[in-house]
């Protein structure tokens, strides 16, 4: 469990107000255990063995007007805990860093550490989350919360873009002894999420692929299922990586190059629609949905990389709108097949209960469904798009209206520039040649 961490044992707690504490200056620290004797003697006369009371440790602070206020460490900790559980976050890791801060010699030191992570988290800032989670680590290599700090400082690091981080810091977790199964396959998927933002696609499918082959010699009860989020994950994250290099291989000239590009683009597709389609049969909520909207982008870029083919300067404009023509024939069933898959991901989406506002999955589905049935509805937009690829322009977006009409007169904006220029250039040419000339 990577959650909250509490103290360890249950104590009774209560703040503590001193009065003429004006001779105390600054902050200070009143020792954490003390010693007395019971009071009770033996049959000689002699007192018994000395009684040991493990008291916490409490801060003192003196005030402006003399007063000063004795802070009891095991009340800050319960106040920071309560805050926690109340969703005050912010109120929360004020208590926690205050318990870091000033009691680094308590049992709850460690515990406020972690939580005072976690609470940065839910504040969504990442940079003093990965600070306290990274302190653990460094402090206390040893203890069980080193462990889950690696997991949460990858978190951290995801959020903040700092994906060759998590790779090292995965990296270091796999090293480590004694992982359970679990552990193992969250450190894989975890260091493989962050390979595919990397674009390091090959050692991204070992990741997976080798998460997925430990957890099937796993021992019964530590194996994952099926359908767990990180076994779902790997197989989204296997369909990515051969997706994008699906995306990888541009269609170029000459046609026999060409002709072998585009059935290897095939095999990998292929294959690519497999694994999404694994991720996709569990019907997660997440990852299932990502793999329906990935399945309809496999098709959509599958299209998009088809219709950029580079094709002879040579030809003039009626063989480039036949080449066009013919090429919709062959394409367009690409676009249809992406509509229906996108169809399909939103009907999913309802039986298993999830919305636009609840998935950002569901929310580009919809999106792309809406865009791409205009496309096909709208010829316009599909001849700009030809128009482009005709003058050597990659089209990213051919479905969008306002992107395609934008670069087109980005074109000709260019066009008559150079027009100008050289007609600029040729009349001070023949000026300098002089009337005579």
């Amino acid at each position: 469990m990577r959650g909250l961490r509490g103290s360890g044992r249950s104590t009774k707690n209560k703040w503590w107000r001193l009065m003429g504490a004006s001779a105390l200056a600054g902050v200070m620290l009143v020792g954490s255990a003390c010693s007395t004797t019971s009071g009770a003697k033996t049959l000689d006369g002699t007192p018994t063995a000395e009684e040991r009371l493990e008291l916490d440790p409490m801060l003192i602070r003196a005030g402006a007007n003399g007063e000063g206020e004795t802070i009891d460490v095991t009340e800050v900790f319960k106040m920071a805990y309560e805050a926690y559980s109340d969703r005050r976050y912010e109120k929360a890791a004020k208590h926690y860093v205050l318990v870091v801060e000033y009691f680094k010699d308590s049992k709850y030191y460690l515990p406020a550490l972690y939580n005072a992570g976690l609470s940065y988290e839910k504040l969504e800032r990442w940079q003093p989350a990965a600070k306290y989670y990274r302190q653990i680590i460094d402090e206390h290599p040893e203890e069980k919360d080193a462990k889950d700090a690696y997991y949460r400082l990858a978190n951290a690091y995801e959020k903040m873009g700092e994906h060759q981080m998590v790779v090292e810091l995965m990296t270091e977790v796999l090293l480590r002894k004694e992982l359970s199964n679990f552990d193992r396959c969250e450190a894989y998927v975890r260091r493989s999420n962050s390979l595919l933002e990397l674009e390091d696609w090959k050692e991204a499918e070992q990741g997976y692929t080798t998460m997925l082959e430990l957890n099937e010699k796993a021992a019964a009860t530590e194996r994952l299922s099926d359908d767990s989020h990180l076994v779902v994950q790997a197989h989204f994250g296997l369909g990515r990586s051969y997706h994008e290099r699906v995306r990888d291989i541009e269609l170029v000239l000459p046609t026999e190059r060409m002709g072998q590009d585009l059935e290897k683009k095939g095999e990998l597709f292929t294959r690519a629609q497999l694994y999404y389609i694994e991720a996709l049969r569990h019907h997660h909520p997440q990852w299932s949905m990502a793999a329906g909207y990935m399945i309809g982008k496999l098709y959509e870029d599958f299209y998009t990389d088809i219709f950029n083919a580079e094709i002879p300067d040579d030809l003039d404009r009626e063989h480039v709108a036949l080449y066009f023509e013919e090429l919709q024939k062959h394409i367009r069933p690409l676009m249809e097949r992406a509509v229906q898959v996108y169809e399909k991901n939103l009907s999913l989406s309802r039986r298993i209960g999830t919305s636009d506002e609840q998935n950002e999955w569901v929310a580009q589905t919809s999106q792309k469904l809406e865009r791409l049935r205009h496309f096909l509805d709208d010829p316009i937009t599909q001849r700009r798009a030809e128009m482009l690829v005709a003058h050597g322009h990659t089209v990213k977006t051919p479905w969008d209206p306002q992107a395609t009409a934008t670069d087109l007169v980005d074109i000709a904006v260019k066009q008559a520039a150079e027009e100008a220029h050289g007609e600029s250039a040729a009349k001070l040419e023949k000026k300098a040649e002089g009337p005579d000339s």
